[in-house]
């Protein structure tokens, strides 16, 4: 038998018992796609975590946490490190009700300082943002996200209007410059950004700002400024030697050393699960096609009576499997594909699938099909053809 008709023979079988090459191929499908969207997606998320990794810390750049910091400990440090040319709080108020015009959003509420554009790399697209005055004198003034605008204003200007945070009134001043979602899955152009005094005094009552950041002039000696900005705090927090420390340090170095894990991680988990799954897929096509062998058993006989060799009955059943797993491939990819364009839709993340990726997964669904075809295939043509006739 030649390779056409093989392949015809093979596409007939995979036609005429749709119920059984169904089960036989989902499981291939769907390691298939999982790999497709993986590759599609996921180099991209890599990437969009590690801009907003870069975002948040950028270079240079020392993350303090603390719920004991205050606005006087950044600017005791600043005063003290002659190394730190910017520094910004950022009093994290979590969501709370902004209103207007009769609409109303759960929105991230962020309390920042005059030089928050610069130290924690976010600027405005339409407006200003937050000023010295605004800060001194507690402004009710806000900077809102892309999204929140669309959402309470539509196709309206902002600038100017007056939104109700908390039953508080504030003025919007600014457009906040477009971040999408975050690692963590907010969405970061809901956000809205007040003036740090007026986040503490009108809508927190605290002196507290809970987290700082510092820009230090040397990129190559950002740890060890950090080390001198833990010395000042555990003389200000009072924390005695020994004791544990009450505040949490992260510096421009950390964070790229846990993107690129975070990045590595994202790969192996992704490719590990296409594995079990193409694996398990192998294990069911092996065991319908022993089935297939079984009811076959007097075609095979037939076959072999009529001149049929170990060799060609032995490749017919290997044709038949790696067929029903590279159509369950091909169907694979054109499903990973349309949950990649999903996600990279819903979360703003860039698709990047290259040729090789496709090549891969094609010669994964036909590895699996080989692999899965080699017992049944032996099995089929080391029947006794005189016994099979029977």
């Amino acid at each position: 038998m030649n390779s056409t008709r093989l392949i015809q023979s093979s596409l007939r079988t995979l036609v005429r018992f749709k119920l059984r090459s169904f089960f036989m191929s989902i499981g291939v499908a769907i390691g298939v796609a999982t790999l497709i969207a993986g590759a599609s997606v996921g180099g991209g998320a890599a990437q969009k975590i590690s801009a907003q990794i870069d975002q948040m810390f950028g270079p240079g750049t020392i993350l303090v946490g603390s719920r004991e910091l205050k606005l006087a400990d950044l600017q005791a440090i600043a005063a003290e490190m002659d190394q730190v040319v910017a520094y910004s709080p950022n009093l994290m108020l979590g969501e709370k009700e902004i209103q207007f015009a009769g609409s109303s959003e759960q929105v991230a509420i962020s309390g920042l300082s005059a030089n928050g554009d610069y130290v924690w790399n976010r600027s405005v697209i339409d407006g200003r943002f937050i000023s010295d005055r605004d800060v001194d004198r507690a402004e009710r003034i806000a900077l809102i996200g892309t999204k929140l605008k669309e959402a309470l204003f539509g196709d309206a200007d902002a600038i100017g209007e007056e939104v109700m945070i908390d039953a508080v009134p504030f003025e919007v001043v600014g457009i906040l410059d477009p971040l999408g979602i975050d690692p963590h899955g907010d969405d970061r152009d809901m956000d809205v950004y007040v003036p740090i005094t007026a986040a503490q005094r009108r809508l927190a009552n605290t002196d507290v700002v809970g987290m700082g950041k510092l820009v230090v002039s040397n990129v190559d000696n950002v740890d060890q400024d950090a080390d001198q900005v833990a010395e000042i705090l555990r003389d200000r927090f009072a924390i005695a030697e020994g004791e544990p420390e009450t505040f949490r340090i992260y510096t421009s170095k950390f964070a790229g050393k846990a993107a690129i894990k975070a990045k590595r991680m994202l790969g192996i988990y992704v490719n590990l699960a296409a594995v079990v799954v193409l694996l398990v897929a192998a294990v069911v096509i092996s065991s319908i096609m022993l089935v297939v062998v079984r009811e076959r058993i007097a075609e095979i006989g037939l076959r072999k009576a009529l001149g049929a060799t170990r060799r060609s009955i032995a490749i017919q059943f290997l044709c038949e499997s790696t067929m029903v797993s590279l159509v369950a491939g091909v169907v694979g990819i054109g499903l990973g594909l349309g949950v990649a364009s999903i996600v990279a839709q819903r979360y703003d993340i860039p698709m990047n699938l290259t040729p090789l990726a496709v090549s891969l997964a094609v010669l994964a669904s036909v590895m699996v099909g080989i692999l899965s075809g080699i017992i049944p295939a032996r099995r089929a043509a080391s029947l006794d053809p005189v016994e099979a006739l029977r």
